[in-house]
Order: structure tokens, then sequence, then C-alpha cells
């Protein structure tokens, strides 16, 4: 048995190695007024919280990549490679308008009930209702079951209302609040966060009483995943505290938040190796954090590079490390019980909570 130590123990050993350095200069000060202690301790601060994933799957998450739809039969090809090599989530970007054959040709040979389809538009279609029941269509001519089926669609700027468009696709999360612009423009990540809070806010404002449920349940928060390993978990898990505090607002039986994490743009280099050394890092910040899926960039893209079957195969293979080797599919939530990271993330919750307050 290990002698009991109290904080004060700590606190005076810290004092008497730093040889009369004050040891608050190993603190670390993250901006927006928050600051880290270098160790916490269980007379300094106990959080009294059940795991934030209770409900979820274990620490499941769904392997994603994204692709640039450009030529049907060429992405096509593209689309049946990530799902050979293991992907689970698709994300396809389109800048055209799509017919029940262009669906045809896209999604050949694609088997839409195993996996999460989800649409990001470049440019808006006359009405988002036109688009959905051009996608409907092809999905009841290939005789899928719409209640099997599960993804996302991203209408970019535009804010569309949720319950009229549900009919065609039940299952699919039409509120999807991208916050990937946010960390783009360097904001601090409490302001972050009181920007992904606004713009989800925008969908519950604009439902009646009874749509609320509905609506609630068909929001997706994109959220970009930066270097700083422990801030990027910290932030994944205070969204989630957040989130539950407005649906408590709106009374909403809190549904849950999902999440989708893409690797931030900014914080990939030119050099590809370092890409692929980070990679690992920034993944296990989004999984620990508690995202639902995860897209990993391939480690070329940061030289301005297209990516090629090696690049994208690596990322994919970043996240079957992590759930094969490393088993963080296995564990509920990670994070919980960690003084630092739960202290960082109540933090982060407290600030991000006041700036939301204020806009």
């Amino acid at each position: 048995m290990f002698p009991e130590t109290h904080y004060a123990d700590w606190h005076q050993q810290l004092e008497k190695d730093l040889k009369g350095k004050p040891w608050t200069d190993l603190q670390w000060h993250l901006g927006e007024g928050i600051v880290v202690d270098p160790f916490y301790h269980p007379d300094q601060y106990f959080p009294q919280r059940l795991p934030l994933l209770a409900g979820q799957s274990q620490g499941s998450w769904e392997i994603g990549e994204g692709i640039l739809v450009a030529e049907l039969k060429t992405t096509n090809q593209e689309i049946l490679a990530a799902l050979e090599g293991g992907a689970e989530a698709l994300e396809l970007s389109l800048d055209r308008s799509m017919g029940t054959d262009d669906w045809a040709v896209l999604l050949e040979n694609v088997q839409l009930e195993y996996i999460a389809l989800n649409l990001v538009l470049q440019r808006v279609e006359p009405e988002p209702g036109v688009f959905l029941e051009g996608l409907h269509r092809y999905i009841t001519k290939q005789g899928f079951a719409l209640e099997k089926l599960r993804g996302s669609v991203d209408f970019g700027q535009a804010i569309v209302s949720i319950a009229a468009l549900q009919k065609d696709l039940p299952s699919f999360k039409l509120g999807v609040v991208n916050g990937l612009a946010l960390h783009q423009g360097h904001a601090a990540s409490a302001q972050e966060l009181a920007g992904l809070l606004q713009a989800g806010e925008v969908y519950l404002a604009a439902a009646s009483s009874t749509e609320l449920e509905t609506v609630a349940q068909s929001i997706l928060f994109k959220v970009a995943v930066g270097k700083s390993y422990f801030v990027e978990i910290a932030k994944l898990r205070a969204l989630r505290i957040l989130w539950s505090n407005v649906l408590k607002a709106y009374g909403v039986q809190n549904p849950g938040v999902t999440i989708a994490a893409h690797f931030a743009p900014d914080s990939q280099d030119e050099n590809a190796n370092t890409n692929l050394i980070r990679a690992a890092t920034q993944a296990m910040s989004a999984i620990i954090g508690g995202a639902q899926e995860l897209y990993v960039l391939p480690s070329n893209v940061g030289a301005g590079e297209s990516p090629t079957p090696f690049t994208r195969r690596i990322a994919r293979n970043v996240q079957h490390l992590l759930r094969q080797e490393s088993y963080l599919d296995k564990v509920q939530d990670p994070a919980a019980g960690s003084f630092y990271i739960e202290k960082l993330t109540e933090e982060l919750a407290e600030k991000a909570w006041t700036v939301f307050q204020h806009q």
C-alpha cells in the first residue's frame, strides 16, 4: 500500500523541486482567461458526474471518408474503394444537380442500408425539397428501406425547415451545424463553442413546440479538430454539456449530441510525414472527446495536392489501428475521472456559456 498523499504534500514537493521559482510558472495559459494548473488532486477538485457518453454504444465511432464528387463513374470507383477499405461513413461534396439516373451512376453497388451517407451541397438547389425528393425517388426505386437509411444533408448557408423536409428522409439529419469555418477563422475554443451553440439554436428557435423533439434529433454538429490534444478532447466534451443545457432550456428531453469530427485544414502541414505522425493524436482527441463520426484528412492535402489512393488508405488505417489495436471503441468515456481533462472541460464550458449568453 502506498502512503496516502494530499494536495498540500504535492504542492510542497513541487515548490521544493522548483528551488524557489514560483509554481505558477508551470501554469498553462490558454487565453480567454483559462488557466490550467500543472496538476490536480481530489482534495482540490473532484467532479461528481456520470460519464458524458452514457447511453452511447461504448466508445464506438464510424470511420469516415470525404470525397469530392466529380465525374460520376470515377467518383463511384473512389466510393467503392473507400468502402472496401473499411469506411463506414461517406461525406460526398456535390456542386451539381442530381437526377435519378445520376444517383444510380454515383451510388452503383453501394448498399446504403449499411453505411452513413452524408451529403454536402456546394451550391443550393432551387429548393432543398427538390433535392431531397430526387434522392427519395432514387432510394425507393432501388428498394432501400427508408427507416434503415441514415446520414445527413448539409445545405450550406440555407436554414431549412427540418420538420417539413423530414418526410422524405426520416432518419437523416437535416439540421447540420457546420463549425469548420469557426475554427478556420482562428476562433478561440470558447468562442468556437459559443458559435456552434448559436448556430444550433437557430433550428430550435424556428421550430414550433410540436416540432422541437423532431428538430433536436435531426441536428448534427460538424466540429473541427486541431492540434492541441487535451484542449480538443475537452472542447468536444464541453459541447455535449452545453448543448444539453440549450435543449433543457427549450424543454426538450435530451436526445444526445451527434458530432462529426473533421481535421481542421489549418492543422495540416505542407510536410506529409508530419501530418501522418500528427494524425494519430488528432484522431484520438476526436474519439476520446466522443465524436460519432471521424474524418481524417489524407496526409498530402496540406500541400495542396489531391488525395491519392495511398494517402486515403493511410487516413482510414489510422482509425483502424486505434480501434483494432488500441481498443478505443471498448471504453465508454476514456476521459471520465481525469481531473485535468474534467477541469479543462468545465473551464471551456463556463467560458463558452458566458460568450453564448452575451451574443
